[in-house]
């Protein structure tokens, strides 16, 4: 650098003076005038080594900003940027609307870059900075760090600046360019959202859709449990063990058996010749096999019963009573005999061979 660019004066407008000055800033576009994605060689060594720097180190970048003849003015920027968020604070101080338009244009360029938010009000302050190249820079760096105030600056700015950098880009024209880049970065943002939300509505619906289903699924057993389906539901069938006979038991009393020979029915009877039951559930004697007579009896579950002969399809029992029975339980046939008949499904299976018996009907009085 030679000391006449050196020193220079500043342009205090918009338009800054011809000659020499306008080589400058021509150099100045070629510098600081890229892509925020751009990256030196140097500036990504410095990034990958992750150094740390001291305050003083900072301050000495910051003033080669805006220092022409600084040994690491065309570096700075970079150097600031590999720093990153230590930097910021820093870079903040220097990018007003009162610091030199140079400096202040430098250092927006470096905030952009490092994207974080701290910067965004001096930012914000720098688009009333006197100098158009500032508030062009600061447009830019806008557009990277996230701010809700930013949307509201840069439509002034679209709206009502007419001013034009050093090389002829329009502030104004950098300002709804940056707007079209945070609509469609909210609206990606947006679309993102909704696509998440939806995602979770799905997710919502398909777990109260399975909760319902199994929670349908345990009710219907439930309510299930215990119905009786004719035809479908098997209800078990509970029959008391048979009772045999013992020797010691006492034999009861012959009596006459109604529809057998009367001296079949007057014989004595012994113990190995009784066939006993065991009755299984209530039920009615009746003077003659069928329901279509009056009950002359009735029986309870547990009831043992002499089995005296059977009908010819072998259907109803001629029975009477035996020891064991409930308090309840008679058979009072009107010809004194004590016995009387019974459907077969109403007593277990007899324990020996059960002779034919021929009811005789009981004669009118």
């Amino acid at each position: 650098m030679t000391t006449e660019r050196k020193n220079l004066p500043e342009p205090d407008t918009d338009q800054p003076p011809e000659s020499s000055a306008n080589q400058m800033f021509a150099g100045l576009e070629r510098i600081t005038r890229r892509l925020p994605s751009t990256r030196t060689q140097r500036s990504r060594m410095l990034r990958s080594r992750q150094l740390s720097v001291s305050r003083e180190q900072i301050a000495d970048l910051i003033a080669a900003l805006g220092d022409t003849g600084h040994p690491r003015h065309s570096s700075a920027v970079d150097e600031l940027v590999a720093i990153g968020s230590p930097a910021v604070p820093a870079l903040a101080t220097v990018i007003g609307p009162d610091q030199p338009w140079l400096l202040a244009y430098r250092a927006a360029d470096a905030a952009g870059r490092i994207r974080d938010g701290r910067a965004a009000g001096a930012l914000l302050r720098a688009l009333k900075h006197q100098n158009s190249n500032v508030r062009w820079s600061a447009v830019r760096a806008l557009t990277q760090v996230d701010d809700v105030r930013a949307a509201l600056e840069l439509r002034r700015i679209a709206r009502t600046d007419q001013g034009r950098t050093s090389w002829g880009e329009s502030v104004a024209g950098a300002a709804e360019s940056a707007l079209e880049q945070l609509r469609r970065r909210s609206i990606w943002g947006q679309s993102i959202e909704l696509v998440k939300t939806a995602i979770t509505a799905v997710l919502m619906i398909l777990a109260l859709t399975l909760a319902f289903s199994v929670v349908t699924t345990v009710r219907a057993e439930f309510d299930a449990f215990g119905t009786v389906i004719p035809g479908q539901t098997q209800i078990p069938q509970f029959s008391l063990p048979t009772v045999a006979p013992t020797a010691s038991r006492t034999v009861p009393t012959a009596r006459p058996v109604v529809g057998l020979p009367t001296a079949q029915a007057t014989a004595p009877v012994f113990a190995s010749d009784i066939i006993t039951g065991t009755v299984l559930q209530v039920g009615n004697v009746r003077p003659f096999p069928g329901t279509n007579n009056e009950p002359i009896g009735r029986l309870n579950p547990g009831d043992e019963v002499v089995i005296l002969g059977q009908n010819e399809n072998n259907q109803w029992f001629l029975v009477r009573l035996a020891e064991e029975q409930a308090a309840d339980s008679a058979i009072d046939n009107p010809d004194g005999s004590g016995s009387g008949w019974i459907n077969q499904a109403l007593v277990t299976a007899p324990n020996g061979e059960v002779p034919q018996a021929t009811p005789v009907p009981t004669p009118s009085p």
